[in-house]
């Protein structure tokens, strides 16, 4: 398992994280799955007591300008998975807040299909 300075994630992020968590009011909405955030991990939807992680259930410090499209700030929170299910953000229009799934529940890659354009 990489750490977060590794990933480019170092004293900064958690930085920024941690302001994140002084702010931040429980039960606010996640943006990602609009389920409430709350510092107890334990109280978080993605919380798993068998999980051999000990961030399970923690709250995430989020980029909502991706670092991958030149975000360098951190500037909201998302439960865990929500984050690692954002990625780099260019799957924010099926994300469960707009979808109505459950976020344990996969995101369909393309929920349109196959689609085909008949030739002459």
């Amino acid at each position: 398992m990489t750490t977060t300075t590794q990933r480019g994630l170092g004293w900064k992020h958690q930085k920024e994280r941690d302001g994140l968590l002084r702010v931040h009011v429980d039960g606010t909405p996640c943006w990602w799955c609009g389920l409430p955030m709350h510092r107890d991990r334990t109280e978080n939807w993605d919380y798993n007591p068998a999980s051999s992680d000990r961030a399970s259930g923690s709250l995430a410090a989020d980029h909502s300008h991706a670092r991958t499209h030149g975000g360098t700030k951190a500037d909201r929170l998302l439960h865990g998975i929500c984050n690692k299910q954002r990625q780099d953000g260019s799957r924010d229009h099926l994300r469960p807040a707009v979808t109505g799934q459950h976020p344990s529940e996969p995101i369909p890659e393309d929920q349109l299909g196959i689609r085909l354009i008949p030739w002459p």
